[in-house]
Formats: structure tokens, sequence, C-alpha cells
């Protein structure tokens, strides 16, 4: 059962991902529509990433969580438009105008963070 149970719970996360935008899309409207939607594709696609790991036990690599964390906030603030980083738009611009190679970071982040 518990096999059953990792199986389908990513599975599970993503159905509740794709409900929670048509009942955000049905609801909410413009700029609060667009906000809303990338918190909770951000946040349904690092839980997914966080599902699929296998070691889910209490690790004490800090340093790690820190740099995911970091990596996760920058996302997130430039996603929103609340920040520019000038220095590294070559970079930035790469992962944040091509919307598979985010979604596959923010996965990567949330299976790595209890690797």
């Amino acid at each position: 059962m518990d096999k059953l149970a990792k199986l389908i719970n990513p599975l599970l996360v993503l159905i509740a991902l794709a409900l929670s935008l048509m009942v955000s899309n049905s609801f909410l409207s413009g700029n609060l529509n667009i906000i809303v939607n990338n918190l909770i594709i951000i946040l349904g696609l690092f839980v997914f990433g966080m599902l699929l790991s296998k070691n889910r036990r209490n690790n004490r690599s800090w340093v790690k969580k820190v740099i995911i964390s970091l990596v996760m906030f920058i996302i997130v603030i430039t996603q929103l438009n609340i920040a520019e980083f000038n220095q590294y738009v070559s970079f930035l611009d790469i992962i944040t105008k091509n919307n598979a190679l985010l979604y596959g970071v923010i996965i990567y982040c949330g299976w790595v963070f209890f690797e």
C-alpha cells in the first residue's frame, strides 16, 4: 500500500494543481489572476518534485536547503515581476522565457530538497 501511495500522491498533486488553476481562472481576473496562477504553479510543481523524492528523511544538509530556497525565491520574485536582475539578464532570460525549462528547474528544486 505504501508503494501505491508513493505513485498516486504526485498524480494527485498534479490533479489538484489543474483544479486550483481552473478555480482561480473562473473567480479571479486581471493582474490578480496572473499573480495567483504563477504562485499556484510554482507551489504545485515544487510539491510535485518533493513527492518524487524517495528520501524524505530528516537530513542535516541545511546549506543545500538554503541554496534551494534562495533559487526558489529568485524564481518567485522574477515571475511576479517584483525585481529584475540586470547583471544576470542572459542567464535568467533563458530560464524565465522558456516555461518548460523553468518548470523543470522548479520540479528539480523540489526533488533535490530532500535528496
